[in-house]
């Protein structure tokens, strides 16, 4: 591997390596329930706590900045004004005058020492006349710190308790020739000492702005969290909700509950529809109120005879509803739980015409605006799903977790969407799911409601990802011996793990099925379903 490979191997690693620890920790930060309470609100104080320490950090930076090159001035002046004094005397080397010259910086604030020397850095003059002729104070650690003006800068460490000084010095020339230089030394201790009482109320600031943001979105929580639970008592002891008056509760999920309510218009209009309303407990996650307004503009899409209508949707006193047309009747589940035996051939083959039906008109439904598919897909086809109604209807039910392209997608990567019995060899391997995930979930209905046994049965996702790409489906007419071997293809084509050997679409599986009841001269239709529904529930069941 050439060094180029190896540094874009490297690169790439790195990228993924941080991008998955990025998404990680992400996704970890934002499963706690109280960033997902409080999302906004942390996004409003983290910007405020920014503003406020990138400011504060600001005026420290320049207040620092300042204050050094305050320091830095007054060693360059001083520095500078003493070499104008001394060049003559230097020249003649005049100690008087050199020593008087020193004497006007003696006082100077933090000055350690001033000195003069000649040519061969022999000492002339002194701040401290003891010092005369005597070594010039070397300093440890000293490093170059600027040249401003001709004036060299340097720090190090010197004295006695080894404090940290700043020297400054300059050459004295006469006629371009050097003959002689001045040193002045001051300490930085109370420089020093300026800048840590600022960065002391920097971090003073940075914590207590912490400590505020903190304290903030602790109250700003508590606020939040007495209004969900005002909202939610009143959500839960609601029986009314606008024009909605909820008579029964039929079912509850792990999103929402399902009621039937009259639908009461001021003129006296009746009308019983379902209620479909988000549990109390999650009437402020906005997470599952996304879902929820996600699923009723998909549905609402969708005006087929075969597909359960949407009536109305959105937040009413505080709860947020989907309104349909409640269906009386028993889903297909519930039929098969009642019968304990598959179904005959000619109802079978009606009901799954009906389904073709509504999949076939989901599948194929345009934007109204751009004529664009919208390529709808239900991903969670299956017997509970599938409602009758006591006058013969079939219609599709629950769009919850279904996907459109027009549509944001809800679901995280690696997330299986859908009950595990009922999806398809591409839906837990997480490839990318189409309309035939609905065909083969289809196929497993099929299956099932004319041999009266799931083809599949899970208690866990790892068992479903092990077993449905691979397992082998027994040919349904080796349970259902009376079935036509044309039906046996039909349902088997369905459950292909190739997508390229299932049927491409819902509209083939009904065209087929309706060549098979021509040929069979079946004459099932929606009456006969509706005895069947009389027959075995009885007219009692019909109103709610």
């Amino acid at each position: 591997m050439t060094v180029s490979e190896k540094a874009s191997t490297t690169m790439l690693w790195v990228k993924q390596f941080s991008t998955k620890t990025f998404s990680a920790i992400s996704k970890k930060l934002f499963s706690i329930e109280f960033v997902k309470r409080n999302k906004k609100s942390i996004v409003i104080c983290l910007i405020s706590w920014l503003v406020i320490n990138i400011g504060g950090f600001i005026i420290y930076r320049n207040t620092w900045t300042g204050l050094k090159n305050d320091f830095y001035q007054k060693g360059i002046s001083a520095t500078q004004s003493l070499s104008v004094k001394t060049g003559s005397s230097l020249l003649g080397k005049d100690v008087l005058s050199l020593n008087v010259a020193i004497g006007e910086f003696a006082k100077n604030k933090n000055l350690v020492f001033a000195a003069i020397l000649d040519h061969k850095n022999k000492v002339l003059a002194h701040s401290d006349p003891e010092m005369i002729n005597r070594p010039l104070m070397s300093l440890q650690d000293l490093r170059p710190v600027k040249s401003i003006d001709g004036v060299l800068i340097e720090t190090g460490k010197g004295g006695d308790d080894n404090k940290p000084l700043f020297r400054f010095s300059r050459d004295i020339s006469y006629s371009g020739v050097k003959i002689g230089k001045v040193y002045y030394l001051m300490s930085s201790t109370e420089l020093n000492q300026a800048l840590s009482r600022f960065r002391m109320i920097f971090l003073s600031m940075l914590f207590l702005s912490t400590l505020l943001v903190a304290v903030i979105l602790f109250f700003v929580d508590r606020i939040f969290r007495a209004k969900a639970r005002k909202i939610r008592e009143e959500v839960q002891g609601m029986v009314k909700i606008g024009p909605y008056v909820l008579t029964k509760k039929i079912a509850e999920g792990g999103m929402a509950e399902l009621f039937i309510a009259d639908y009461i218009r001021e003129d006296g209009f009746r009308r019983t529809v379902a209620i479909k309303k988000i549990l109390p407990h999650l009437s402020e996650n906005q997470d599952f109120i996304k879902m929820f307004i996600r699923e009723a503009r998909l549905a609402a899409l969708l005006q087929h005879p075969n597909i359960v209508q949407i009536i109305d949707f959105g937040k009413i006193q505080n709860a947020y509803l989907i309104a349909m047309d409640y269906i009386p009747g028993k889903n297909l589940g519930e039929i098969m739980t009642h019968l304990k035996q598959g179904l005959p051939v000619d109802l079978s083959i009606f009901l799954i015409m009906k389904i073709c039906m509504g999949l076939t008109y989901s599948h194929k439904r345009k934007d109204d605006s751009s004529g664009e598919p919208l390529y709808i897909v239900h991903r969670d086809i299956s017997p509970q799903n599938i409602l009758i109604s006591f006058l013969g209807e079939v219609k599709i039910a629950d769009f919850g977790i279904s996907k459109a392209r027009s549509e944001p997608s809800m679901t995280q990567a690696g997330v299986i969407k859908g009950k595990l019995s009922y999806l398809s060899p591409e839906q837990v391997l997480g490839q990318e799911v189409d309309h035939q995930a609905d065909i083969y979930a289809l196929g497993l209905v099929f299956y099932e409601i004319l041999s009266y046994k799931k083809v599949y049965r899970f208690d866990n996702h790892i068992e479903a990802i092990r077993t449905i790409p691979k397992k082998e489906i027994p040919p349904l007419i080796s349970l259902r011996p009376d079935i036509p071997d044309e039906q046996n293809r039909i349902v088997m084509k369905c459950l292909e793990k190739d997508k390229k050997l299932r049927y491409q679409t819902a509209q083939e599986i009904h065209d087929d099925l309706m060549s098979l009841r021509n040929k069979l001269s079946i004459t099932y239709d929606t009456s006969n379903l509706a005895d069947f529904m009389r027959k075995n529930f009885g007219a009692a069941e019909k109103t709610p």
